[in-house]
Formats: structure tokens, sequence, C-alpha cells
């Protein structure tokens, strides 16, 4: 009697201080690079100081999603904390359900991986959210068709039933919250995919 094949899942591999991903032992691509690769990101907008405070404002808002940090208020962060009282002021009007925190993700198929910032259920839709802290990037909608694809197949759904948001926090505390809901964000994200990715 023959046996049934077992389709052999590659083990998944995100190192977090040298922002790597890996199936088995190959390095694969992920969004950052892959956006940055065809041209996506505009460096000119990029500095040090910018760098560091999406770092910091990432970490801090992680925490508090994840229930590490009680109390905003009370962080001692003075350089940014605008920008993180900010984003805790967005998360108490909009009241999401995140499943996901930084959770790093891959793409069996055609080989990728990538970190959406957060995924999980806004308003009773499934959606996922990118986090910003500077100027408007001709980048993020691609990047969040990038993160919807990732997350879609684990929420047995296709990618474009899901919503995409995009969260401007500013050091004064405000927040905007925006809606990509061009299309066009797929077929570029499935390019940068095709150009960036083998079978």
């Amino acid at each position: 009697m023959r046996r049934p094949l077992v389709e052999q899942v590659p083990e998944q591999r995100f190192d977090a201080l040298e922002h790597r991903y890996y199936l088995d032992h190959e390095e694969v691509p992920h969004i950052t690079g892959m956006i940055d690769d065809t041209g996506w990101i505009d460096d000119a907008w990029f500095t040090a100081e910018s760098s560091e405070r999406g770092r910091v404002v990432h970490d801090l808002s992680a925490k508090y999603d994840l229930g590490a940090i009680p109390d905003p208020a009370a962080v001692e962060c003075p350089k940014y904390k605008g920008w993180f009282l900010g984003y805790v002021k967005a998360m108490r009007v909009i009241k999401p359900r995140w499943t996901h925190v930084e959770t790093a993700m891959f793409d069996l198929t055609d080989r990728w991986g990538g970190r959406p910032d957060r995924v999980g259920k806004m308003w009773g839709a499934w959606a996922v959210l990118e986090i910003k802290t500077g100027v408007a990037a001709k980048a993020t909608p691609v990047q969040l068709a990038l993160q919807a694809i990732l997350a879609a197949p684990e929420l047995h759904l296709p990618p474009e039933q899901m919503l995409r948001y995009e969260l401007r926090v500013r050091g004064t505390g405000k927040w905007t919250l925006l809606e990509h809901v061009d299309s066009r964000g797929f077929d570029r994200a499935r390019k940068v995919i095709r150009e960036c990715c083998t079978r």
C-alpha cells in the first residue's frame, strides 16, 4: 500500500537583528528590500533621525498593543513620545482586534517574507495597517498590498478582500487614518514579486 505524499513545509525563520528572512537555510527576499530593489523607495526622505524615530515608535506601539505598556503617559521617551501617544489615541478610537503584531510571515510558493505592522479586524473586517511617522511615501500602496498578499492565506481570504490602512502619526500627538482602495496596488505588488522572487 502506498503512503500518501506529505508536502514538506520549510522551516521559517526571521532574524530580527539582521532583518533577514529564511526558508530552511535559504535567505529569501522581504518586503522592504523588494520595494527598494524595484525603485519604490525614495531615499531623499530617509535620514538617520527618521529611521530612529520609526524604529522607536514602532517598538513602543507594538509593546502597547501586546499589553506591555499599561500606562502610555508614563513612558519615558521625550524625543518620540508625541508620535507614540498619537498611535495610542488612534487605537482608542479605532478599537481594533489585532491577531498579528509585527509578526513575520512567509509566502511559501514564491518564497519571500515580511512583517506587516498589524493584521486583524478593524470595524469587523480583516485589515492590514501600516504605521507611518514621516511624510507620505509612494511605496505605501504597494507595501500594503504585499502585506495583504502575505496575510490573506492564513485568513482564508483573497488579498483583495482585505482592507488596507495607513496610519500617519505626528509628533504633536495627532493622527490620520487613510484607506488605500486603488486595486492597482495589487497589480504593482505582484509585479514586484515577479521581479524579485523565483519559484
